[in-house]
């Protein structure tokens, strides 16, 4: 978790099998890096190769939708599609939940699920900011954890700024042209269409091409893990 100057990230949890790969507490994160982050599990998720449990992210509602055992956010920090956050309500607590109005930019710190193809966050707690310093603190905290952490560098939606398209392998270079091709749809390029196109790829090549170009930041999930397309498109 970050430290109250925000400075540095403590590890949590255990270290995996790779020796590069840790657990941390909260990290702080872009909608558009969880949308594309890895699946490892049911329930765990990594960025390169560090998983993650707890993430904190900063947006804005879009949507408020109040049902009776929890209430469902639209969030939008303009690096991605929006994202989905759901805040389960505590029957056994009387204190009154307090929803977030749309158009209110709020801190989510919660757990990132996937149901259906359909990715999630699963709220343990919801502020509303009054500060937009805020804001801009987050995505400053953003850049800086994962440069380093991940020694890389980072664009101005917190993606991971990709090596030049032509040094990527050339199965990797099939696929993802593929893919920029579909990307003038706003849901990008289907699994299976993508298969059909590349019926000459095995599925393992396809599979292994996708989660690599996904890690250098060339390809991000839309509207579910099915559907793919370029971060340049």
């Amino acid at each position: 978790m970050w430290s109250q100057g925000g400075s540095q990230p403590s590890a949590g949890g255990v270290n995996s099998s790779s020796a590069t790969m840790t657990v941390l507490q909260i990290l702080p994160c872009s909608v558009s890096q969880l949308l594309s982050a890895s699946k490892v599990s049911s329930d765990t998720f990594a960025l390169c190769d560090l998983e993650f449990n707890q993430v904190s992210v900063v947006g804005v509602v879009r949507e408020l939708a109040p049902f009776v055992k929890y209430v469902q956010y639209c969030l939008d920090d303009m690096t991605g599609p929006p994202l989905t956050v759901r805040q389960w309500v505590n029957s056994e607590d009387c204190t009154p939940l307090v929803f977030a109005s749309p158009g209110s930019y709020v801190k989510v710190i919660g757990s990132l699920r996937s149901s259906t193809g359909e990715r999630s966050l699963q709220a343990k707690h919801i502020r509303v900011i009054t500060d937009l310093n805020e804001i801009t603190s987050h995505m400053l905290e953003v850049v800086h954890a994962h440069m380093q952490i991940f020694k890389k560098k980072f664009d101005v939606n917190m993606n991971i700024t990709a090596v030049p398209s032509e040094d990527l392998p050339s199965v990797q270079g099939q696929v993802l042209h593929v893919i920029r091709r579909g990307s003038v749809r706003d849901i990008g390029i289907g699994y299976k269409e993508l298969q059909s196109q590349l019926d000459f790829l095995s599925l393992r090549d396809i599979k292994s091409s996708l989660t690599s170009l996904m890690d250098k930041g060339f390809v991000y999930h839309t509207i579910d893990e099915n559907h793919f397309k370029s971060t340049d498109r």
